[in-house]
């Protein structure tokens, strides 16, 4: 899944609007139009200088440097349901297509300390044609929100966050649901394991006090409470963070 160029800017009526959709019965979801969450203009991009050069439509953006840094300038992000685009207006007129899974991480953060901005980390490659870790390649994107420098306006910032949570959730990694060793998975003696379990044949699996017997789940037998759901304790929500970053930190399994 690599990142597409995009010649031409977006336009409004190529999206439903988030509350249109929203409004929608479920069955005229299929072949429409895609969801527009969040869209903003007047946003700027930062990255270091040295790996914008590492894809070509990246590279395509205009750019001023500031230190090691290059500043893009004049940037209208649109987060919806099927990609992410960043799309630079003006005299360039470039723009991007993202993946949702090639964004490995994205996180609130504090530019330079100070100003509420998007950190995102992009995988560059596509990881079907990629072997040796060495050879991935990533992009760090930090998106500020409008006149970042003098006033900056930032509640864009964690409505861009939120739309992306949406969106990226509705592309999971195909990857997180292949099993690997250590899964929890079915032992072949569990019930059913070798075909259906049915009136005829039940007694097969039952003990003398009618319970399963032998149900096995990653070697270990399932005790008592198998087969209900727990609800979440509460305040067991965890704490996101790293290194200053709010959230979703938790997605590095992406690479999105």
């Amino acid at each position: 899944m690599a990142i597409r160029h995009l010649d031409s800017a977006p336009k409004a009526e190529d999206f439903t609007p988030l509350q249109e959709h929203q409004e929608q019965t479920p069955t005229t979801f299929f072949d429409s139009k895609p969801v527009l969450y969040a869209r903003y203009p007047g946003l700027t991009l930062s990255a270091p200088a040295s790996d914008l050069q590492q894809d070509p439509a990246i590279f395509r953006f205009n750019s001023d440097n500031e230190g090691d840094d290059a500043l893009i300038k004049d940037v209208e992000i649109w987060v919806n349901s099927d990609n992410l685009i960043l799309f630079q207006t003006g005299s360039t007129s470039t723009g991007v297509a993202i993946p949702y899974p090639s964004i490995a991480l994205h996180a609130t953060m504090k530019y330079k300390s100070a100003i509420d901005a998007l950190y995102m980390n992009i995988s560059l490659n596509d990881p079907e044609t990629v072997n040796q870790e060495e050879d991935f390649q990533t992009l760090e994107l930090t998106i500020l929100p409008p006149s970042y420098s003098s006033d900056p306006d930032t509640a864009c910032i964690k409505d861009i966050f939120n739309a992306m949570n949406t969106c990226a959730d509705l592309h999971p990694d195909p990857d997180a649901s292949g099993g690997e060793e250590g899964d929890d998975v079915l032992d072949d003696s569990a019930p059913g394991a070798s075909g259906w379990i049915t009136a005829e044949n039940m007694d097969e699996y039952m003990d003398e006090n009618g319970n399963f017997a032998g149900m096995v789940i990653g070697g270990d037998e399932l005790g008592p409470g198998a087969g209900t759901v727990r609800a979440r304790a509460e305040g067991d929500e965890g704490t996101n963070g790293l290194n200053g970053m709010d959230g979703h930190e938790e997605k590095y399994h992406r690479t999105g």
